[in-house]
């Protein structure tokens, strides 16, 4: 049973237990799951249910072979094509999934980082290949560049997107007055 609090803050709550129970058992709990798709893009998530549902019979089933799939997968590259060719999911769900389960590894791809960023707008609509890997690994290595050192990768994906929030609300505000 997922700690109610957990849905108001799932970052902080939930999505380091999520990590642990992936790191030391390979399993992913549905629920926290669908926790993470609605973190990511709320109108999007029952979208992603439906045809989670339509693959796999069941929504658990599906995160169950899921967890299943990037468990056994060989390495990170293996691991994001996964989620994006077999599970039909866009890059920036697929690197939210794997940023939360694999935070040492993976970022997330979001349009306010690539603001922030001023580059990377193409790749979330890029077909996979290796050379998206390899463009996707760019897009780490910024994202890393340009956030202050000593951040954790997931913490240098969510002070560029401060970054660019707080731009956004200054312009709007300037504009405004």
């Amino acid at each position: 049973m997922i700690d109610p609090i957990a849905y108001y803050s799932p970052e902080a709550c939930l999505f380091p237990a999520l990590a642990q129970g992936y790191a030391d058992m390979g399993t992913i709990d549905p629920m926290a799951f669908y926790l993470v798709l609605d973190w990511k893009a709320p109108r999007a998530r029952t979208l992603h249910r439906k045809r989670l549902i339509t693959i796999a019979g069941s929504f658990t089933a599906a995160v169950n072979l899921i967890a299943a799939d990037l468990h056994s997968a060989v390495s990170p590259e293996k691991q994001l094509g996964l989620l994006l060719n077999k599970w039909g999911f866009r890059l920036p769900t697929a690197s939210a999934i794997l940023a939360v389960l694999c935070p040492e590894t993976f970022t997330v791809y979001d349009i306010r980082v690539c603001d922030a960023l001023g580059a990377f707008h193409k790749l979330g609509s890029t077909k996979w290949s290796s050379e998206a890997w390899q463009e996707y690994e760019r897009f780490v290595i910024a994202v890393q560049a340009a956030a202050p050192k000593g951040l954790s990768l997931r913490d240098c994906d969510r002070w560029l997107w401060g970054q660019n929030k707080r731009k956004t609300l200054h312009k709007e505000l300037t504009a405004s007055s």
